[in-house]
């Protein structure tokens, strides 16, 4: 007999993306690759499905239209599905928030993790932080 957690697993990854629409799961992953918006509506659709890629994007819209509290709840899931590039996003986020220790911290993860772009946004708020440039 399989324990609950695995059980949810289970459950829940049947129920993830692969439910998603073919032609939407190819509009997020492209909208994801070349840092485009798709509709809103599309986005959350995918991020309910339970697509890591369809949560950054979904996270992003929410982010630029200034929903902060749901933009980090779903970039933290996107993150907790093991999307690199959402850990680079919330700690733009949180940047913009006016948090840079917590900025750091989710850039640090990601260049830990090999991402180039967090790599640079690290140097840069590094920088920033010691008067060398903006």
């Amino acid at each position: 007999m399989r324990g609950l957690w695995a059980r949810w697993r289970g459950r829940r990854g049947k129920r993830g993306a692969r439910r998603l629409d073919p032609g939407l799961r190819a509009r997020v992953r492209a909208a994801y690759a070349e840092g485009r918006p798709i509709p809103e509506a599309l986005a959350r659709q995918a991020a309910l499905a339970g697509d890591r890629e369809g949560m950054t994007v979904y996270g992003i819209g929410l982010g630029n239209r200034g929903a902060y509290p749901e933009a980090l709840h779903w970039l933290g899931k996107a993150v907790a599905a093991g999307d690199l590039t959402a850990l680079v996003v919330l700690g733009t986020l949180h940047l913009d928030l006016g948090d840079p220790a917590e900025a750091e911290r989710h850039f640090r993860k990601a260049a830990d993790r090999g991402h180039p772009g967090a790599r640079i946004a690290l140097r840069r708020l590094r920088a920033r932080r010691n008067g060398a440039g903006h």
